[in-house]
């Protein structure tokens, strides 16, 4: 946990749930002292009206039964009716923390013994050091209901991030309040995912009438997967901390992780060129060789006269050619098949994730393959085709934040995606923690006539570490919860 502070702010990141400030809430209060006024009435009216009918005693305790089993499921069930209330639109609570309850508990002890005590004078003493006590609870009660009015609540979070990166996330608060000034306002942010849930908390000292104030927080998630950030909870307890008033802003955002690439190695480079060259001997052993548009330029003898560009000669008064160069980047087809039976595989797959991650960023200009798709077989089936350089790496990599391994994939369906790519100038590489079974699928397809499957071209990478190590070094958060399992 860190904090920073600024000017009137303090921010602590990285509060967990168990940091989060426990209260009860002031409607359990209420019910709870009815209950006990009910059988402190049953109890001391009989005594100081002996004429008192007995059904009033007996009414006062099946009132004060009633109240209590009321209070008991009310704590029972305190979570979901909750989540009720703010369904219906009561975002706004009171509550008593610890240093309440034990304010309120000396209280009822002064207020019993005033009650109860046989020495009028000494009764008339204590009921007065009971309203002392209970002018300042009140007070503070109602203080800390104005330091919420008319709060304007804001946040700023990234939309993506990388997996054990650290981000921020900025929370704005402006008080349209024309004199009042808020202070002691605790921001209680929530993040839930598949990394597990945190609660980071912003504390502002104070924010002037008119006045917005800004802090952030800083986050860093090192697991992979789609977050929801939301909702907010401002709260104070100014000034005796007896009190404790919250307020919820349904202020929910997706947050999308993207898993850490992997880092590349020498190893790599020598494979993709072995893979490109393969692409384009195929290619041209079937006759599909293929030439792309270079420029235009002058003509020169022996040059073929179908080339000639006739806009461009017209134009310049001299005959001109297009120039076609022959196609030397590959087109890539990546297939992943997320096959895990046990909690331990499905953590060895990461690496292939991150693997696939590195390549989808790797491809550009430079690179000796273009990347054309990307198909992954886990829990659900997806598949990524290109619509835009920059939209394709946005949805590949979001497919990757979000894919779960499976111990049933659809393998067959990934297979038939590999033979429907076609051949000519793509790489298709498969991987895939079981490459025994998908040669045996493939030869089984073979057999069975499928067309194309003999010369498929269908590149087949086991995805056990002691493989892809060879190709790529692990991101750091892979290298430290491998050291933890150790």
């Amino acid at each position: 946990m860190s904090v920073e502070k600024h000017r009137n702010v303090s921010v602590v990141t990285g509060a967990r749930a168990d940091s989060v400030a426990a209260g009860v809430g002031a409607g359990l209060i209420v019910q709870l002292l009815a209950a006990a006024a009910c059988f402190l009435g049953a109890w001391v009216l009989p005594y100081r009206f002996p004429d008192l009918e007995p059904v009033y005693r007996q009414l006062l305790i099946v009132g004060g039964l009633f109240l209590l089993t009321l209070a008991a499921l009310t704590l029972k069930f305190r979570r979901r009716l909750t989540q009720i209330a703010m369904r219906l639109g009561f975002e706004s609570r009171l509550l008593l923390p610890r240093e309440g309850l034990v304010y309120l508990a000396m209280m009822l002890v002064i207020a019993v013994a005033a009650l109860t005590g046989g020495n009028p004078d000494t009764g008339n003493m204590l009921l007065l050091v009971f309203g002392l006590m209970a002018g300042p609870f009140v007070v503070n009660g109602w203080i800390v209901v104005l330091m919420l009015l008319k709060l304007q609540v804001e946040r700023t979070a990234p939309e993506v991030a990388e997996a054990g990166a650290i981000f921020r996330v900025a929370i704005s608060i402006s008080n349209l309040r024309p004199l009042l000034s808020s202070h002691l306002l605790l921001v209680n942010d929530q993040l839930s995912g598949p990394g597990g849930d945190q609660h980071p908390q912003v504390l502002f000292m104070k924010i002037s009438p008119g006045e917005r104030r800004t802090a952030e927080y800083q986050l860093r998630i090192a697991t992979r997967g789609i977050y929801s950030l939301g909702p907010l909870k401002v709260s104070s307890q100014f000034p005796l901390g007896i009190g404790e008033k919250h307020q919820t802003f349904q202020l929910q955002q997706s947050l999308v992780i993207y898993p850490a690439p992997a880092r590349l190695l020498s190893g790599w480079r020598l494979r993709e060129d072995e893979l490109a060259a393969a692409a384009h001997s195929r290619m041209r052993t079937h006759g599909a060789a293929e030439d792309e548009f270079y420029g235009i330029r002058e003509y020169r003898a022996g040059d073929n006269h179908r080339a000639v560009h006739w806009r461009s000669s017209a134009r310049t008064g001299q005959l001109m050619v297009r120039e076609q160069r022959p196609v030397r980047r590959a087109e890539l087809v990546i297939l992943l098949d997320l096959f895990a039976e046990t909690e331990a595989a499905v953590q060895e797959l990461e690496l292939a994730v991150s693997f696939t991650s590195a390549l989808c960023l790797h491809s550009s200009a430079q690179s000796a393959w273009q990347l054309q798709r990307i198909c992954i077989a886990g829990a659900q089936y997806v598949r990524v085709e290109p619509a835009g350089t920059a939209a394709f790496r946005e949805a590949a990599l979001k497919s990757l934040a979000d894919c779960q391994a499976s111990p049933a994939p659809r393998l067959e369906q990934l297979l038939g995606e590999g033979l429907r790519a076609g051949r000519g100038r793509r790489v298709i590489l498969l991987l895939t923690p079981r490459p025994a079974t998908v040669r045996s699928e493939l030869q089984r397809l073979a057999a069975g006539g499928q067309t194309g499957v003999s010369g498929s071209g269908i590149t087949i990478m086991s995805t056990e570490h002691s493989e892809l190590l060879r190709y790529c070094a692990p991101p750091l958060q892979l290298e430290i919860a491998a050291a933890g399992a150790v």
